[in-house]
């Protein structure tokens, strides 16, 4: 494992996580932990997710952004690709949208 992983042990869930609709079990968990690190960014794509962290006066970011970020420091050459191999590999769902918004950020925009 590289030396920048660092594994968590289980954290408790304040009710206010808790009191979040929508959240499955996983969201639940990534919002609790952000919360007991403080952490700076919670990564999280689904919008219940999204609006809790909001709720929570926590900050987020999705896939998109960690793409725009990652091109942006000239680790990825292009947004689209890797766009298209989440959605054929691990069939990750993005609004036609959402995806024009974010090629358009990634200066690939048609």
């Amino acid at each position: 494992m590289p030396l920048w992983v660092k594994r968590s042990t289980a954290v408790s869930v304040p009710d206010e996580v808790r009191d979040c609709p929508d959240l499955d079990s996983g969201e639940t968990e990534a919002l609790a932990l952000a919360l007991s690190l403080r952490a700076d960014y919670v990564l999280v794509d689904d919008l219940a997710a999204r609006r809790a962290a909001i709720r929570l006066n926590q900050r987020s970011t999705g896939i998109g952004g960690i793409l725009l970020l990652a091109k942006g420091k000239g680790l990825i050459r292009a947004v689209g690709p890797c766009l298209d191999q989440l959605d054929v590999e691990a069939r990750f769902y993005l609004s036609k949208p959402i995806r024009q918004e974010l090629l358009r950020l990634a200066g690939e925009a048609d």
